[in-house]
């Protein structure tokens, strides 16, 4: 963490060593979703920028859409990668077909991982005792997000607000009552993307997921819980004030952001990633909308039972080496600089020379590169140590205070089916359709006769 808030102060790039990464040759296949160039003639200069980096010839594939669904089926194909981009999801249920290589040696021995990784990321990613990926980037947190414009419209000091479900309550009545625009709702969940419900349940202590109950041994769903109802009766209460946006039913999270930026001002509070806050402020800028009119701020939410709070910091996102990789050994090179200060520069900041050009000991984004919001995979990288060398954006540091607060959720192979049950019933009782101890019962049932719990 301190690293992060350190980076923050820089402004300029430091000479760092380069890295000595583990001996390899030949050609890596990359098969690769959110990482490299924003099209395709990026994409092939992302892929010739890591190449002559890691010194091995690097290609790398990207579809177009339907991600894991295309990986799935390339796979049960036969056919074969070095690398492939994986969620946490997709990382179980992989490693449950003996589809990916255990590399749990190489990770806890390598030089690079064992300096630049934090140990605890490596234990979030650990399935009896193995390690099947290493890391594209490091993951943050989801923080509750505020439009400061809008509550400064209606004299609401952000800072100053109660940490509670009837804090929020009164703030999102101020909005109500304050803010004219057609179709303004104060407040907007994507209701099916449990992740925006953990910073108001946790004023019950209740984690997202799934949990393991220490007295029986057996899974169990904090939020299909009953004491998990006064949380649920305070999202009914906003619906039913019109508080809460009735497009929270069936928004994304695209939605939910579109609504939420300097071009609508259609919501004043959501829940979103850290990383977000400073994207809606630089698009804002980039658009030249002054700080004044519309500013992203963040909170963590309301406080746990024993003065804390409690986020959800998401889980890892990975590339893993399938089973019938040509080049193990590759791979784990280009895993190793990806861990790196000048590996964690190509996913962020982009290219030289394309994103990002050197001026004196400066490092100056291009007119492209400001638009690519230093993020061409990682955001953040893995690299413990990293140093940002132009500065995250404005209210990203704000946002990684509360990364003290965040825990990833309990790793299972059907998370979505949980999201999906979840959203569905959390969604019936909100409207009214059906009431509240009648719904969370249903959930329960639900949930176990999806495998997803056990009561």
């Amino acid at each position: 963490m301190l690293c992060l808030l350190l980076a923050l102060l820089m402004t300029a790039a430091t000479a760092v060593a380069e890295p000595t990464l583990s001996p390899a040759s030949g050609a890596v296949k990359m098969l690769v979703s959110v990482t490299g160039g924003k099209d395709e003639e990026e994409m092939a200069k992302f892929a010739e920028a890591l190449s002559a980096a890691v010194g091995l010839e690097v290609s790398m594939e990207k579809p177009p859409s339907d991600y894991n669904q295309v990986m799935m089926q390339k796979l049960q194909g036969g056919e074969q990668y070095d690398l492939i981009y994986l969620n946490m999801s997709d990382y179980m249920n992989l490693i449950a077909q003996d589809a990916l290589t255990d590399i749990t040696d190489w990770a806890t021995t390598s030089p690079i991982y064992s300096a630049n990784v934090e140990a605890q990321e490596l234990l979030d990613i650990t399935v009896d005792g193995k390690v099947y990926a290493g890391f594209n980037k490091k993951e943050l947190h989801r923080v509750v997000a505020l439009n400061k414009a809008l509550l400064s419209q209606v004299g609401v000091d952000y800072k100053a607000i109660e940490p509670t479900l009837d804090g929020y309550y009164e703030v999102m009545k101020k909005l109500k009552e304050g803010v004219d625009t057609q179709d303004f709702y104060p407040f907007n969940a994507v209701i099916s993307e449990t992740y925006d419900l953990q910073p108001w349940f946790a004023t019950l202590g209740l984690k997202n997921g799934v949990s393991l109950d220490p007295a029986d041994g057996k899974t169990y769903a904090a939020y299909a819980s009953d004491e998990a109802a006064p949380v649920w009766a305070w999202l009914k209460k906003l619906y039913d004030e019109q508080l809460l946006d009735p497009g929270s039913f069936v928004d994304k999270t695209k939605d939910m952001r579109a609504k939420m930026g300097a071009a609508s001002h259609l919501t004043g509070v959501c829940v979103d990633w850290a990383m977000w806050v400073g994207l809606h402020n630089q698009q804002a800028t980039a658009a030249g909308v002054p700080e004044a009119e519309y500013e992203i701020v963040s909170l963590p939410g309301t406080k746990t039972p024993d003065g804390g709070y409690m986020l959800v910091k998401g889980a890892a996102s990975l590339f893993a080496i399938p089973a019938n990789a040509l080049n193990p050994d590759g791979a784990k090179r280009v895993l190793e600089y990806f861990a790196t200060q000048q590996g964690g520069e190509l996913l962020s900041i982009g290219i030289e020379g394309n994103d990002w050009n050197r001026e004196g000991d400066a490092v100056v984004l291009t007119e492209l590169g400001a638009t690519h919001a230093s993020d061409h995979g990682a955001p953040v990288p893995i690299c413990k140590d990293f140093v940002h060398p132009v500065g995250y954006n404005r209210g990203v540091a704000e946002a990684l205070t509360y990364v003290q607060y965040a825990s990833i959720d309990r790793p299972i192979p059907n998370e979505g089916d949980y999201k999906n049950t979840v959203g569905k019933w959390g969604i019936q009782m909100i409207k009214g359709e059906v009431g509240i101890p009648e719904g969370l019962a249903g959930l329960r049932a639900e949930l176990v006769a999806l495998g997803v719990t056990e009561k």
